[in-house]
C-alpha cells in the first residue's frame, strides 16, 4: 500500500483529531552525476560494476579528486549519499599501486566496523580478480576478537584495518612498537561519523588524534585524513580542532533524495501509545518502519506492546538497543535489511550508518535533542531516492512543545555547531601523560607551544607523573601505561557493576562500586 494512503488514513483517523499540528512535504531532488570518473592510477570501473554502480555523483568525484591530491578532506553530506565509496576508491587505488601500504578505518561503534567489513571485503575481492598480484586484505580489530586473532593481526597487519577509538587509544598507540610496520606505511586514516566526536568524547579524541599524528611522524608517515560527517554547521572547523590539520570540506551532495512527508503530532494519547498505533497501522500495510525512542526501557515496552497489538505480525516487530549481544544485534540488522522484519523500535543505536536497507517510515518518540540527529534519523528512511515519511511525536517537555507550537522554527533551524574543548583540564592532563608514556615529550613538540599545555606539563611534573630530563628538554612518564584510566566517552573513572556474591557483570557501569 502506498505512503499516500497511509498518510491519508492517519490524517482521517478520528482518535488523532486535533493531534496532527503540521504536515509538510520536502520535495525530491534529482541526482547530479559526474560526467567522467576521477583519474585513478588504475582502472577501478570493475569496482563500481561489482557494486552495481554505473555512475558516481558529482560530490563523490569532487571529494575523490581532492583525496587523490593528498588533501585532508571532510565529506559532510546527508545519509545514503555514498560517502563510503569516496574513501574506498582512493584507498584501493593506492593499495593496488603499493601493496605494502596500509589504511586505518575508525568507526565510533564496533557494529559500524563490522557492517562496513562486508562491503570492503567485496571490494577487495573484486580488486583481487582484476589485479591478482595485489592480495589485498582487511580485518576488524576490536574487543570482540580473541587474543590469538589480535596477535596474528599485529604480526601481519592487513592492508585495511577497521577499528574504533578505544582500540586506537589502548592497543595501537599504547603499544605502537608492536605496530611499527603498520604505522610506517600508513597512507590513509578514515574517520567515519566524525560529527559524533563532539562534547566530552570529541575533546578526548582531539588528543587521541594528536597522539596518532605524533606516532606517525615517529615512523616517517604522513597519512591523508578522510572524514565523513552528517550535516553539521562546522565540519571543516571540527576536523581542524580534532587534528590540528587544515581540512577542505565537500558538502554539496549530488545524490538523489525522494519526497519526504514530515508530520508533527502532539501525542495527546501519550507519545508511546501514539507510536504503537502508528506502528500497528504501518505493519498492517507492510510498510517498513523504524521507531526511535529516548531510552532502553521505553524501547522494549513499545516493541512489546506493538507486538501484542498486531499479533499476526508479532514476529516481524523487534526492539534494538545497546546491551543486546553482538550476534543478536547483527541478526536484527540483517532481518531488517532483508525485509523479514517490518518494524524495529530502537534507541539511538541505529542512528548511525549501519545498513538496514530501504525503509519507508521513521517515527520519533520525542525530539532527539538536536536538529542534526532529527534529520540523521529521518535519513535512515527513503534511501536511494525513495519516498518516505517522518513523524515526530512530542513529549511533554518544553523543547518538544516549543517545536509543536512553532513548526516554522523546526523546519527552518540550521544544524548545530559541534563543539569540543581539548583544553579541559582533566582531559589534557590524562592525554599528556599517555603521550609521554608512548614517546617522551620534547620541548620542540608542536602542541607544547600552547601555554595551557606548558602549564599542564609543569603541573604533571610537580605531581611526579612526568619526569624531566637532566638537560630540561624532555619529559618521561613515571608510569608505563596510564591509558586504561582514561575513558574516551567521559572524564572520570568507570566501574563495573556486579551482582552481589556472584561474578556476573550486569553490563552497566557507574561512578562507584555498586552491588545488588
Amino acid at each position: 500500500m502506498s505512503l499516500e494512503e497511509y498518510i491519508s488514513a492517519l490524517k482521517n483517523y478520528k482518535r488523532f483529531k486535533g493531534d496532527i499540528v503540521c504536515h509538510r512535504t520536502v520535495e525530491p531532488a534529482r541526482a547530479v552525476f559526474a560526467s567522467v570518473l576521477p583519474e585513478f592510477k588504475h582502472d577501478l570501473s570493475f569496482v563500481l560494476k561489482s557494486l552495481g554502480v554505473k555512475q558516481i555523483y558529482s560530490h563523490q568525484k569532487t571529494a575523490i579528486e581532492m583525496i587523490l591530491r593528498g588533501v585532508h578532506t571532510v565529506i559532510a553530506t546527508p545519509t545514503a549519499s555514498g560517502k563510503s565509496l569516496v574513501y574506498n576508491l582512493p584507498v584501493i587505488d593506492q593499495l593496488i599501486e603499493n601493496p605494502d601500504a596500509h589504511a586505518l578505518y575508525l568507526f565510533p561503534l564496533k557494529a559500524l566496523a563490522r557492517d562496513q567489513m562486508d562491503t570492503i571485503q567485496n571490494l577487495l575481492g573484486a580488486a583481487g580478480m582484476k589485479y591478482p598480484g595485489a592480495h589485498l586484505k582487511a580485518a576488524v580489530y576490536d574487543g570482540d576478537i580473541s587474543s590469538y586473532q589480535k596477535s596474528k593481526i599485529r604480526k601481519l597487519p592487513p592492508h585495511i584495518l577497521l577499528s574504533n577509538p578505544e582500540m586506537l587509544h589502548l592497543a595501537l598507540l599504547a603499544h605502537h612498537k608492536l605496530w611499527e610496520d603498520f604505522f610506517a606505511s600508513l597512507k590513509f586514516v578514515v574517520i567515519d561519523e566524525v560529527h559524533t566526536y563532539r562534547g566530552v568524547m570529541g575533546s578526548n579524541m582531539a588528543w587521541v588524534f594528536r597522539r596518532l599524528l605524533r606516532i606517525c611522524r615517529l615512523y616517517g608517515a604522513s597519512p591523508v585524513f578522510i572524514f565523513c560527517s552528517a550535516t553539521i554547521a562546522n565540519p571543516a572547523s571540527l576536523c581542524h580542532k580534532l587534528t590540528g590539520l587544515d581540512v577542505e570540506v565537500v558538502d554539496q551532495a549530488g545524490a538523489p533524495t525522494g519526497k519526504k512527508d514530515v508530520i508533527l503530532m502532539r501525542g495527546l494519547e501519550g507519545a508511546a501509545q501514539t507510536a504503537i498505533t502508528l506502528i500497528h497501522s504501518s505493519v498492517h500495510r507492510e510498510l517498513r518502519t523504524i521507531c526511535y525512542t529516548q531510552s532502553r526501557k521505553i524501547t522494549e515496552l513499545i516493541a512489546i506492546w506493538a507486538s501484542r497489538k498486531a499479533e499476526e505480525f508479532s514476529d516481524r516487530i523487534s526492539a534494538y538497543r545497546a546491551g543486546f549481544l553482538p550476534e543478536e544485534r547483527r541478526l536484527i540488522e540483517q532481518q531488517l535489511a532483508s525485509g523479514e522484519l517490518l518494524a524495529v523500535v530502537s534507541t539511538s543505536a541505529l542512528e548511525l550508518g549501519i545498513d538496514i536497507g530501504s525503509l519507508d517510515i521513521c517515527i520519533l518518540v520525542g525530539y532527539p535533542g538536536t536538529i542534526m540527529s532529527t534529520w540523521q534519523r529521518a535519513g535512515r528512511v527513503g534511501r536511494h531516492g525513495r519516498d518516505s515519511v517522518m513523524i515526530l511525536i512530542a513529549h511533554e517537555d518544553a523543547l518538544d512543545q516549543y517545536f509543536i507550537n512553532h513548526p516554522d522554527v523546526f523546519f527552518s533551524m540550521p544544524p548545530e555547531t559541534a563543539i569540543i574543548n581539548p583544553d579541559n583540564t582533566m582531559i589534557l592532563k590524562q592525554h599528556l601523560e599517555c603521550a609521554a608514556a608512548e614517546l617522551a615529550l620534547e620541548t620542540s613538540e608542536p602542541f607544547l607551544a600552547d601555554s595551557a599545555v606548558q602549564n599542564m606539563v609543569s603541573s604533571l611534573e610537580g605531581d611526579g607523573r612526568l619526569l624531566k630530563s637532566r638537560d630540561g628538554r624532555m619529559w618521561f612518564a613515571a608510569r608505563k601505561s596510564p591509558h586504561r584510566e582514561v575513558s574516551l566517552r567521559g572524564t572520570g573513572q568507570t566501574f563495573a557493576i556486579f551482582i552481589e556474591n556472584t561474578k556476573k557483570n550486569t553490563g552497566g557501569s557507574g561512578p562507584a562500586q555498586i552491588v545488588f
